[in-house]
């Protein structure tokens, strides 16, 4: 309480500057507060949006640990997550470069031929591709410093202005099968699934593919003569068997000849010939055929009748 001279007592109510600095986060929360407020209901009280209500605004989460609860989330704002992306399919294997080699006929191995014979190479123009011809190829590739392969390829075809328009003859690469590249038989013959039929020595452990005695049989993939026998020792008479890469083995058996460049050992290629239609070993006084077999990994036999039906160029 103070006096003052000629006035009554009036009362001074002062706050001490200690109190002061104790309020002023009080009232700083206070301001904070009054200005959330007014965040809040302003936009709504003049008629504006919520930052929640605008066109693909993320729905509002409570944060994790706050104790406060979720906002619902609007069906129709949320965000729809992503469509994978679709897998690219790799486009279809671009096929192989036609060419011309042994078991061939046609009009394109008779333009071949005559081209040979230009260049002083004595050979048929009869428009097979046989022995004389496949000398003849092995000639002019060394001629042309090229390797003697006696397979008129699309490189050596070129330089002599061979042009193919369909070599209907030689191996079809078709797509679809898992383990053969090519038919194991040139020209024409006959097979159905034999696998499993009864035999003398047990249950047929593959497919007979009939023809006649000495049509050409080919590599049906890539690889290597694994090992062979020129001698009839055994129930498969004349036989070669050829590994792949991947370590699957292909057994011809009953055959007549093995063509005589091949070793065990040597490399083939698909489609390249490998021998002749035969009936050697067991299958003396039957018809000529090839027993043929696959042998996944160098194990035991499967039915090859789905493979030869997807590389059959009869099939096209």
């Amino acid at each position: 309480m103070r006096r003052s001279a000629g006035r009554g007592p009036r009362i001074i109510d002062r706050t001490s500057s200690h109190a002061r600095r104790r309020l002023r986060p009080l009232r700083a929360a206070v301001a904070a507060t009054a200005i959330a407020a007014l965040g809040v209901f302003a936009p709504a009280a003049l008629g504006s949006p919520m930052p929640s209500q605008l066109p693909g605004a993320p729905a509002s989460v409570a944060p994790e640990g706050s104790g406060l609860p979720a906002q619902p989330v609007d069906p129709g704002t949320a965000t729809a997550p992503a469509a994978p992306t679709p897998a690219v399919t790799p486009s279809a294997t671009t096929p192989a470069a036609p060419a011309l080699r042994f078991g061939s006929r046609g009009s394109d191995v008779r333009a071949l031929q005559r081209k040979l014979r230009v260049r002083g190479i004595k050979v048929p123009v009869d428009g097979k591709y046989g022995r004389t011809t496949r000398a003849g190829v092995r000639i002019l590739q060394r001629k042309l410093r090229m390797k003697a392969t006696g397979v008129a390829d699309a490189r050596l075809l070129r330089r002599i202005g061979v042009k193919i328009r369909a070599v209907a003859s030689s191996p079809a690469t078709l797509t679809g099968g898992r383990y053969l590249k090519v038919f194991p038989v040139l020209g024409e013959y006959s097979y159905f699934n034999d696998f499993g039929a009864p035999r003398s020595q047990g249950s047929h452990q593959g497919n007979d593919i009939v023809a006649k005695m000495g049509t050409p049989l080919v590599a049906c993939v890539d690889g290597e003569i694994h090992r062979l026998s020129r001698d009839e020792t055994s129930r498969g008479g004349i036989w070669i068997w050829i590994e792949d890469a991947r370590g699957n083995q292909y057994y011809y058996a009953h055959m007549e000849t093995i063509a005589p460049e091949l070793r065990a050992g040597s490399r083939v290629t698909a489609g390249q010939v490998v021998g002749t239609m035969g009936m050697t070993g067991d299958a003396r006084g039957t018809i000529p055929h090839l027993h043929f077999e696959i042998r996944p990994n160098g194990g035991g036999s499967i039915n090859p009748f789905s493979e030869l039906r997807a590389v059959d160029p009869k099939r096209r």
